[in-house]
């Protein structure tokens, strides 16, 4: 036998069927005169090779094959290995060859054939299983393995195979005749017709008046089918809810009254697959049963479903809020609503914190399932406040639209949630606060890319709310929130959201809100792309600019600062968007975002500023010397200026690079771009270590340069660097200083626009660099060139005089001495001028009459000598070319005269009041001019403003009535005491 038992398993595996067929026989002779030992040793290899699907498929066939012979060589010795074998032979049945499903029925009809009756409840377990295969060819098999049990055990007990009533064969036990019956019953309502017919088949066979079976069946068909229902074999599931429909259906009126207890039962009893499985059978059942059954069953069921809707597993509660679905179908909107009227009552419930999340996932399933009837109820409901205030399950229930699966739904409805939760958030403590965001939260995540719109347009109504600054927090939370997470294309509210969270991010009056607002501005910037978000440049400037403009002069407060940006780190959102339009945009934007970048620098704090003094001032730097129009290089002029006023120390650095751009900008075409380049020259040198080169390189300029537009720039700038220099210059500056500016101011041929621009320079060198001995030869040339023939002397020597005698930032009291010469060599002069021929010099008379007031006002020397001249003042300002010039003189000389305790005289107010309706006056210079005639003080309303109108009285004073009486409002916004800068 060593050698033949080999050869035999290696013809198991040959390509010839008889002769796999006759190894097979063979072998199990041989295998059985070997003794179970060796078979128990040999059986597991044999399964093995059966059940291999990757083995040949000679190999699979001579190895089941071996199981047709076995079982009988064997006899009652093999039943040890009935369940094993037998499980096995029934799962070849899904091979793909059907030559080994073949052999495999063979084998399997033999053991059932040879151990039917004496080992049945052995059989029924591999078979049960096998009857509920998701493989339909499983469940086929098993179906037909069934009926051959049947037939084997009726036979054994001598009854009929064809026409026997097996439920009422008392000579079985009744618990294996329910148990087989059940089995077949269900499997009648296999969704494969192939399993179906044949389940038919069997089970006429065996049962010969279904009505009557069934009902002696039903308790245990029942169980049977609870159990099925709750299996976690889907196939199973689904045959067993089938089953349901198909039986309701057939019996009806019939079933129903036993059927509907067992349900209720067992769905307030059962474990979650059970309750589960309950649920997906009474959905086939009000599939399957008239509207009028379920009528008379519908105040037993909807409390058993408001159970089961509530239930703690999710799986439950789908199945139960399906049946509450086809209840509404079936029987109508009753079913629903008494269901949804419970759950919200039970949320409305001041104790329902504990199992609120329950009421609220049960509330979720019907929704997600009836979205059309079930969410009127619900918002219908939840949105009106309690008496005690909003809850937290009332918040969290708004959010359950979130499962709608409609879009379009969900979307109509959010304005009606999310201003609720807003609401509810302002009104509520912390933990509603965080609960009614988490719940926002939920809605947010649910919108689709075409409800984005009606999501910003709520969240923008949030962030705006001028009533509730809590409100406003969650509204800001939230859009970090949906920025942050969101896939959507964000683009088509970008500006909406922009426009609304800037004012909160940058300026709300609450800090807590203003710091969300801050968060989010920081999540919208990081979800876009810099090439996105400089389109919006000039939204967002348009923004900033809304926050520092004063509302009532329309003009920018230059004091105010933004607490977003000093606080909360607002730069670092917005400067890399006014980057990429410096560095990438259009000429247009460029120039947008250079303003726009001087404007945050203006309106932060140089602790705030600090960190991004280089990565600003390095761009603007790169690009200034590039070919850009006029407006744009103004604009990057203006903000290195601003950088360098609240940069200061930080930008030492870059003094050099900048001191040559900025000489570079004083020969740029554009008169502006040349103006404040030269003013910020005047800021430069404040925190320069040396100066004196570019003084010297500017008095050459001013003297030497062949283009007179550049000329007048350099000797602003000069004028600028003059005044604001730590140190006065040295004595070889100041001879190139005056060696460049006494000709120039004073010079005959020199245009009078010029001899103004060098004047100014010529008095502060006057004033602050010059040595007393000095400074009176200058003076004395002064007093020459006042007295001279010539217009163009006179001119210039008035306007110096005027520029040395000047008070304000920058120049304060002279020296005793020297004050008293500019104050004799102008009085001197002033009556003179005041009357000359020449309306420059005339014009000249009246900006020397401001400057001495100054300086009187000043040193405290008496006002009348000034008084004296009004007249002729008067009759100057009435006439002199420049009404601008004019108005802002009579500005400084009102001032002075109300520092000193004097009152400007009527004919001079008049003539300036009638001057300031004029061409090129701006409205501001005259409100000033006349307020500072008037002596309006700081904090006087129009009351006081018309009380001080009315002192002047009389046909003289008509024209500064006219004006004024008009003005009163825009009057008391400007104090007499205004700053002082040199303006004229």
């Amino acid at each position: 036998l060593g050698d033949v038992r080999p050869w035999m398993f290696e013809m198991l595996r040959c390509s010839g069927s008889v002769e796999r067929s006759g190894a097979a026989h063979g072998l199990s002779e041989m295998l059985m005169a070997m003794g179970t030992e060796r078979i128990e040793m040999l059986l597991p290899d044999i399964l093995a090779n059966a059940s291999n699907r990757d083995a040949a498929v000679e190999v699979k066939e001579g190895y089941l094959g071996l199981f047709v012979y076995l079982p009988v060589a064997m006899g009652n010795a093999f039943e040890p290995y009935l369940e094993e074998v037998l499980s096995a032979l029934i799962t070849a049945q899904s091979d793909e060859v059907g030559s080994v499903r073949d052999t495999a029925l063979k084998a399997a009809q033999v053991v059932t054939k040879q151990f039917g009756a004496s080992h049945t409840s052995m059989l029924l377990t591999p078979l049960d299983e096998g009857i509920f295969d998701i493989d339909w060819r499983i469940r086929h098999a098993a179906v037909q393995l069934m009926g051959q049990l049947i037939e084997q055990i009726l036979r054994a007990h001598r009854l009929p195979t064809q026409s026997a009533e097996l439920m009422f064969c008392e000579q079985l036990p009744r618990d294996w005749r329910c148990h087989v019956l059940s089995s077949l019953y269900i499997v009648r309502s296999d969704e494969n017709h192939v399993v179906k017919q044949c389940c038919a088949q069997v089970w006429k066979a065996v049962v010969q008046n279904t009505p009557r079976t069934l009902k002696e069946l039903l308790p245990a068909l029942m169980e049977r089918l609870i159990s099925s229902l709750a299996s976690t074999n889907r196939e199973k599931q689904r045959v067993a809810a089938r089953c349901v429909g198909d039986l309701v259906g057939k019996l009806g009126e019939r079933v129903m009254p036993e059927l509907m207890p067992i349900f209720m039962n067992t769905l307030s009893t059962g474990d979650a697959h059970v309750r589960e499985g309950v649920c997906i059978g009474l959905a086939e059942l009000i599939n399957a049963t008239t509207k009028d059954l379920l009528a008379m069953y519908l105040d037993d069921l909807i409390p058993a479903i408001q159970q089961a809707i509530i239930d703690d597993v999710e799986s439950v509660r789908s199945s139960a809020s399906l049946v509450v679905a086809l209840l509404y179908n079936a029987v109508g909107p009753r079913a629903t609503s008494d269901i949804v009227t419970w759950l919200l009552a039970q949320l409305m419930e001041s104790d329902v914190e504990e199992h609120g999340h329950l009421f609220l996932n049960g509330l979720e399933q019907l929704v997600a399932k009836q979205p059309g009837a079930v969410l009127p109820l619900v918002l219908k409901q939840l949105s009106k406040k309690p008496e005690d205030g909003w809850t937290v399950t009332q918040v969290r229930g708004l959010s359950v639209l979130s499962v709608v699966p409609d879009g379009h739904t969900f979307h109509r409805h959010l304005s009606d949630t999310l201003p609720i939760i807003f609401a509810a958030a302002a009104e509520g403590d912390e933990e509603l606060q965080a609960v009614a965001l988490e719940s926002a939260g939920r809605l947010v995540a649910r919108v689709e890319q075409h409800g984005l719109p009606l999501l910003a347009e709520e969240l923008v109504k949030a962030v705006k709310d001028d009533e509730s600054a809590s409100k406003r927090a969650v509204g800001a939370r939230l859009m970090d929130q949906f920025f942050e997470n969101t896939s959507l294309d964000v683009v088509p509210v970008l500006q909406d959201v922009l426009r609304a969270i800037l004012p909160v991010a940058l300026a709300d009056e609450d800090e807590e809100t203003m710091a969300a607002g801050m968060k989010a501005l920081n999540s919208i910037v990081k979800k876009c792309s810099k090439e996105v978000l400089g389109s919006y440049l000039g939204d967002i400037r348009s923004s900033v600019l809304a926050l520092i403009t004063d509302p009532n002069t329309g003009k920018i407060d230059e004091g105010k600062l933004l607490p977003g940006l000093c606080n909360h780190n607002g730069l670092e959102p917005l400067y890399p968007i006014y980057q990429q339009g410096l560095m990438h945009g259009s000429a247009e934007a460029r120039e947008l975002a250079a303003k726009g970048m001087g404007e945050l620098v203006d309106h932060t704090t140089e602790a705030a500023l600090k960190p991004y003094v280089v990565k600003i001032t390095g761009p603007l730097l790169r690009i200034v010397g590039d070919r850009f129009p006029g407006t744009v290089k103004k604009a990057i002029v203006e903000t290195l200026r601003s950088l360098l006023i609240r940069g200061g120390v930080t930008l030492k650095p870059f003094l050099p690079q900048l001191q040559t751009t900025y000489v570079k900008c004083l020969s740029d075409p554009t008169d502006a771009v040349r103006q404040k380049a030269a003013e910020s020259l005047g800021i430069l040198v404040r925190i320069a270590a040396r100066t004196e080169p570019l003084i010297n390189e500017l008095a050459k300029e001013v003297g030497t340069n062949a283009d007179p537009a550049v000329r007048l720039s350099m000797s602003v700038a000069l004028g600028e660097v003059l005044l604001n220099v730590p140190q006065p210059a040295s004595e070889a500056a100041q001879d190139k200083i005056l060696e460049a500016l006494e000709p120039k101011a004073m010079g005959d041929d020199t245009e009078a626009n010029e001899r103004r621009a060098n004047a100014w320079p010529l008095g502060i060198t006057i004033r602050r660099h010059l040595s007393a001995e000095r400074a009176e030869q200058v003076l004395q040339s002064i007093g020459d060139n006042l007295s001279s023939s010539d217009d163009p002397c006179r001119h210039g020597a008035a306007l110096s005089l005027a520029a040395a005698c000047w008070v304000g930032p920058q120049m304060p009291l002279p020296e005793q001495a020297l004050a008293a010469s500019l104050q004799a060599l102008a009085l001197k002069a002033l009556p003179e001028l005041l009357k000359d021929s020449d309306p420059d010099c005339r014009t000249a008379g009246v900006v020397l009459a401001a400057a001495v007031a100054r300086l009187r006002a000043g040193t405290g020397e008496p006002f009348a000598k000034l008084t004296d001249c009004e007249a002729d003042m008067a009759a100057a300002v009435a006439v002199v070319p420049f009404a601008y010039m004019a108005v802002r003189a009579v500005r400084h000389y009102a001032a002075a005269a109300a520092a000193s305790g004097a009152k400007v005289g009527v004919k001079l107010a008049s003539a300036a009041a009638a001057r300031c309706t004029q061409a090129g006056v701006d409205a501001q210079d005259a409100e000033r001019a006349v307020a500072a005639i008037l002596n309006v003080g700081r904090g006087a309303g129009e009351a006081q403003v018309k009380a001080a109108l009315d002192k002047y009285t009389g046909a003289d004073a008509k024209a500064l009535q006219d004006y004024a009486s008009k003005r009163l409002g825009r009057l008391a916004q400007h104090p007499a005491d205004g700053d002082f800068a040199w303006d004229l």
